[in-house]
C-alpha cells in the first residue's frame, strides 16, 4: 500500500515513487540518505516568481539543507 507525505500546501506525494505524479518535471531526485527528494511549488517571492519547496521522503531535508553539509 502506498504511503504519502505532504510538502507545503501541495497534495500528497507518494513515498519511494520515482514517478511521483504531483512532483514537477525532473523530480523526484535521489537523496544521499537513499530516499527521494520531492518538490512542490511554494508561495511567490518578492518578484512574483513561485518558489520551489523540496524535501526528502525519508530524512526530510531539503536540497538547500543537503547543499550546506
Amino acid at each position: 500500500m502506498a504511503q504519502f507525505f505532504t510538502l507545503g500546501a501541495d497534495v500528497q506525494h507518494t513515498i519511494a515513487d520515482h514517478d511521483c505524479a504531483v512532483c514537477p518535471e525532473s523530480y523526484p531526485e535521489p537523496c544521499r540518505c537513499g530516499g527521494l527528494i520531492h518538490a512542490a511549488t511554494g508561495d511567490a517571492d518578492v518578484e512574483g516568481n513561485p518558489t520551489l519547496l523540496t524535501a526528502c521522503d525519508i530524512c526530510g531535508r531539503s536540497e538547500d539543507q543537503l547543499d550546506e553539509v
